[in-house]
């Protein structure tokens, strides 16, 4: 079972990174000293960063990527990614993408408030405009942060699309890759997102990227809280976690 052999590019997902994870949403959290062991471990193995735009090419067949290659990927656009993420991959001499929610930059993650732990603050567009093409690359995570799949068509496009245009206007080039917020999509949204002329889109469902593979359906692989050097590993090799992977064997849907 070629997940098994690690045959394929894991695309790894982040949210904040900081030493304060909060408490009902800790789990998408991971501190800094397991970031930096995460990533020192990484490159100990022989891995190597490559970007979103490489891993395209090599799903289009158009390139070949070396046999260990991952990409990193963060959500939403966290501040503490760059107080905390940035130096780390700047010492490894590695970049990753960061999918921004266009209308909240400069706030907080107004969407996560319902849950109960206290806001976390988003970088700015000046802190976008300074990094972008350093070791981050900034994509769209559309304007607000709604589930796709709840929404209406208008009000999907206007969140795709102008999140596209907004980008794009910040940053003075084209926007390639979109991330859908929550993992969720639809038909009609990934039809949005397809005829919006993005180039990759990254979503939640959990497994490795093989040539041949959709770019516009590119799996990723939740690094939490909870994961510690083995089972980090395991989801670098598998792209799944240990419960998800049972999953596939058995034939049972997701948890």
């Amino acid at each position: 079972m070629s997940f098994l052999r690690g045959d394929g590019v894991p695309v790894l997902m982040y949210h904040w990174v900081n030493h304060d994870i909060g408490d009902r949403l800790r789990l998408y959290g991971v501190r800094p000293g397991a970031f930096e062991s995460q990533v020192r471990r990484l490159r100990a193995a022989g891995y190597r960063a490559v970007s979103l735009g490489d891993l395209r090419s090599h799903l289009r067949r158009k390139t070949t990527l070396p046999a260990r290659s991952v990409v990193l990927t963060f959500d939403d656009g966290y501040l503490d990614n760059i107080e905390h993420a940035a130096p780390v991959l700047e010492a490894a001499g590695w970049s990753a993408t960061v999918f921004v929610v266009t209308e909240r930059l400069g706030g907080v993650n107004e969407w996560d408030l319902h849950a109960g732990d206290p806001p976390r603050r988003l970088m700015t567009w000046e802190d976008a405009r300074r990094l972008d093409g350093t070791v981050f690359r900034f994509e769209p995570h559309t304007r607000t942060h709604p589930f796709l799949d709840r929404v209406d068509r208008t009000r999907a496009q206007d969140e795709i699309l102008g999140s596209k245009k907004r980008l794009e206007d910040e940053l003075g080039r084209e926007a390639e890759a979109f991330s859908y917020p929550h993992g969720a999509y639809d038909d009609e949204a990934e039809a949005v997102v397809r005829d919006a002329g993005f180039l990759a889109a990254v979503t939640d469902v959990w497994g490795l990227n093989r040539a041949g593979d959709d770019p516009l359906r590119i799996r990723r692989t939740m690094i939490t809280s909870r994961d510690v050097l083995p089972t980090f590993a395991f989801k670098v090799v598998t792209g799944y976690g240990a419960y998800n992977l049972a999953d596939k064997l058995l034939g049972r849907g997701p948890r």
